[in-house]
């Protein structure tokens, strides 16, 4: 039998992982300001960077390499590739931002809920395109895969284990509102991203 199932074309694809690698981006840009964390390895990044002064994006973008080899073994080489140049992208795009958008006052709490969604579509949108933005993100889809645990929730456990560490790096209150954050990241992935509900991209 023929598979007649829609695929997306290449433009499609290029055109949602940019709105994807935006949306994270931004989300980072966010968190910096407000000198808050979030999860996965995107959160990890951000403490060594708070901790060590070295640069986000440098730091996101080595922390993810060993993850890679187990996205090619796991997922395929497709999806290792889009993950690859979709950290290179939000790396250097995290970076590159602050120089062109000046935030100039950003309470906490609105800076952990609009990370939250921003990054939670922008997740999303990498899932649905067959990318992700590596490390955790990686093990949590091929484990909702494997298990059926949704992915948001598998990520949730490993933030657990991040803010702990973050109490060690940030004050109190940075941590809560980091968690919110978090929190509202998880809970976009965990509400709306179910295998069943799409097309095979």
């Amino acid at each position: 039998m023929t598979d007649t199932t829609p695929r997306h074309t290449p433009l499609e694809d290029a055109q949602g992982l940019l709105v994807s690698i935006i949306g994270g981006a931004f989300g980072i840009v966010l968190l910096r300001t407000a000198g808050l964390v979030t999860g996965g390895t995107a959160g990890l990044a951000l403490l060594i960077s708070y901790g060590t002064g070295w640069g986000f994006g440098w730091v996101f973008f080595t922390v993810n390499l060993p993850f890679y080899l187990f996205a090619y073994l796991r997922k395929g080489p497709v999806f290792a590739a889009k993950s690859f140049l979709t950290v290179s992208a939000v790396s250097w795009l995290a970076e590159a931002l602050p120089a062109w958008v000046t935030i100039s006052h950003l309470h906490p709490a609105a800076a952990a809920v609009l990370f939250g969604v921003i990054a939670g579509v922008g997740l999303l949108g990498l899932f649905r395109h067959g990318s992700s933005l590596g490390g955790v993100s990686i093990v949590a889809v091929i484990l909702q895969d494997a298990t059926g645990i949704r992915a948001g929730w598998i990520q949730l456990g490993w933030d657990a284990c991040l803010f702990t560490a973050a109490l060690f790096v940030l004050n109190p209150m940075q941590v809560v509102w980091s968690l919110a954050g978090a929190v509202v990241l998880n809970l976009v992935i965990a509400l709306n991203h179910r295998r069943d509900w799409y097309l095979p991209a």
